[in-house]
């Protein structure tokens, strides 16, 4: 399976590595992106004075993708990360899907 995990605040992104580590996921890379609003507050004005009296934070954020062979281990670190103060269920957060994923063979390999 793939977890694609958007942390909304770049400042969790320490404990979100913490817990990967903890639980073993090593396959998995970090992006740093850019949110919507941010370039459409570029290219309509009008939306960055809105998201401003409204008070929202439009700061980049990072992605994670990460190669988790069972559903268990995604929810363990979901966990952990909770357990160090960082409540990846709250979509204020964090965004997270858990994608099916079939592994593509290494050369010479049969597929599975």
């Amino acid at each position: 399976m793939l977890l694609l995990v958007i942390l909304k605040d770049e400042r969790h992104l320490k404990t979100a590595v913490n817990a990967l580590i903890e639980v073993g996921l090593f396959d998995a890379t970090i992006l740093d992106g850019e949110a919507v609003e941010n370039l459409a507050s570029q290219t309509l004005p009008l939306f960055a004075d809105v998201g401003r009296w409204f008070g929202y934070n439009l700061a980049y954020n990072r992605t994670l993708l990460v190669v988790v062979p069972e559903r268990r281990q995604a929810e363990e670190f979901v966990e952990l990360c909770a357990r160090d103060g960082v409540n990846l269920r709250d979509p204020s957060i964090a965004v997270m899907a858990l994608l099916p994923a079939e592994p593509f063979p290494v050369s010479g390999e049969p597929p599975p």
